[in-house]
Formats: structure tokens, C-alpha cells, sequence
């Protein structure tokens, strides 16, 4: 079997999510540190929902109509220069890194636009929790969700922090999004010297290790060893954090859902659990 084996990253174009939260400030340091590495370019986008500004509070009631323009028009200004300031903070970090960046700006509701500009970027880095649609309340939205749900790139979605990726565990259950999800990974070239566990969550032992070989020879015809393949008896989400915390992974690997999650699609999903749990980047696909 012939063997491809890459000896640069196969991107040019990383899609930052800023939205001006704890995420963005951990979100812009890992896309520095990729572009970096590896000679690309970022594009950080911040949007103002102008959807969401417009329908907060309702419709007016008769006689205060004015006060109601007045009122979103300040929502609208003060949202302005927010999104003046996270770019001004995303340009700053760019050039302190020395890295190629390109600034959007856009309005209109968030998750749409993002997935529009998406199509001209090879990934996504965003937080593990969004803020992007307008609440005064300052509550988690569901940009992300809609992202791994209708869009149409890999997304890199990383805790409030950032830490060094050396130890990566790849959960593959032998679904199209789960195969989709490897295959990004291995294409993009960005961890493939990394320490790789292949972990499979299987009641037929036989069946996964077959898995396990299978996925193990793709690996190895891009030149990419793996440390251990595992195959495990029990509940997915469970067994994918154990492994996490007993092998001190630095970066997990997944599809955004899988065989047993297409009718609940993501809510309720193993992705869903183990976004709230791991608390270490994850790479998702679908």
C-alpha cells in the first residue's frame, strides 16, 4: 500500500467566531498558534445580529413607538462599538503573533452569516460556548449548535483556555460523520505528529477491533502512526471522558453526532455531553 505522506498542512484559511466572550480571547490564541505554525491566514468575524436587536422587547405598544426606535437604535450603536472593540483586540493579538489576518465585519443573524463566509475557509475555530445573538442577559446561544447541525466546515471548538496538544484520542463509531471527522483531520495536517488513541465504544469487542484495523491502515496511508487502539464495552459519552481524563488528552477527534444520535440530531446527543464535560478543544465534523 502506497503511503501519502504530507509534508505541509493541506489549508490556507482559518474562520474565527469573535463574539467577545472568555472563548474568543482562548479561541484567537489557538487559531494564532495553527497560523502560525503553518503559514495561514485568519479572518476574524464578528457580527452584529440586527435580527435579534430588532425583535428584543416585542412590539411597541401604541405611543411608544419613537421611544422603541430610540431605544434599538442605541441597542444598534452599542453594539457597533462592541464589535468595533473585539476587532480592534483580535488585530492587536494578530499582529503581536505575527500572523496574516483579515478583519469582517457583518450583520444579520449570526450562525448564517458565518456559515456564509465559511465557504471560502477550510475550518472554523469558535468557543465551546457562543454569544453571538444579541441578549442583554449575556446567556449561551445556540451558534454553535446550528454550526455543526447546517454547516458546511470542520470546526474547532475550544474551552475558555487554551493548552499545548500533544495526546489526541480519535472516537470513530463507524458513522459517515464520524469517518468525515477523521478524514478532515488527517487532510488539515495539523496534529498528525501527535500521540493518536483510536478509541471505539463497542458491545462487540470482535466487531470494534475489526473497526479499529480498518481505521488503523487509513492512518497509516498518510504516514500517520497511531500509540494504542481501544475498544471498549459501555456508554459512549462515559467512555470518551475516561479515556480523556486517564490519558490526559489534549484534543478529541469526533463527528457531530453519530449512528445513535441522527433522529435527536445533536440536543441530547454524545457531542452535546461531551462539549459540556471534556473541557479540551474537540474537533467535530459532519
Amino acid at each position: 500500500m502506497s503511503q501519502i505522506v504530507s509534508s505541509g498542512p493541506s489549508f490556507s484559511k482559518i474562520l474565527l467566531g469573535l463574539d467577545g466572550s472568555d472563548y474568543t480571547q482562548s479561541a484567537t490564541q489557538y487559531a494564532c498558534q495553527i497560523a502560525s505554525k503553518h503559514q495561514a491566514e485568519i479572518t476574524g468575524m464578528a457580527i452584529i445580529d440586527m435580527p435579534g436587536i430588532g425583535s428584543f422587547g416585542g412590539p411597541a405598544p401604541i405611543g411608544a413607538i419613537h421611544y422603541s426606535k430610540e431605544s434599538e437604535k442605541q441597542r444598534i450603536e452599542k453594539a457597533q462599538e462592541k464589535a468595533a472593540k473585539i476587532l480592534q483586540g483580535f488585530e492587536e493579538t494578530c499582529k503581536l503573533e505575527n500572523v496574516n489576518y483579515n478583519i469582517h465585519a457583518d450583520t444579520g443573524r449570526p450562525f448564517e452569516e458565518i456559515v456564509d463566509e465559511s465557504k471560502y475557509h477550510d475550518f472554523i475555530v469558535v468557543g465551546q460556548q457562543t454569544f453571538f445573538q444579541y441578549n442583554p442577559d449575556g446567556e449561551p446561544d445556540e451558534t454553535l449548535d446550528k454550526l455543526l447541525t447546517l454547516g458546511m466546515t470542520p470546526i474547532l471548538a475550544v474551552p475558555d483556555y487554551t493548552r499545548d496538544i500533544n495526546r489526541i484520542l480519535v472516537a470513530y463509531d463507524d458513522s459517515v460523520q464520524s469517518a468525515r471527522s477523521i478524514q478532515m483531520f488527517l487532510m488539515l495536517n495539523i496534529w498528525n505528529q501527535c500521540e493518536i488513541t483510536i478509541l471505539n465504544v463497542n458491545d462487540d469487542k470482535d466487531k470494534g477491533l475489526q473497526l479499529l484495523k480498518k481505521l488503523e491502515g487509513y492512518f497509516t496511508s498518510y504516514g500517520v502512526g497511531t500509540q494504542d487502539l481501544c475498544c471498549i464495552k459501555g456508554d459512549p459519552s462515559s467512555e470518551i471522558m475516561s479515556q480523556i481524563q486517564e490519558l490526559s488528552i489534549d484534543l478529541l477527534v469526533m463527528g457531530a453526532y453519530g449512528r445513535n444520535d441522527i433522529v435527536k440530531f445533536f440536543f441530547g446527543s454524545v457531542t452535546q455531553q461531551i462539549l459540556e464535560q471534556a473541557n479540551i478543544p474537540v474537533l467535530l465534523y459532519h
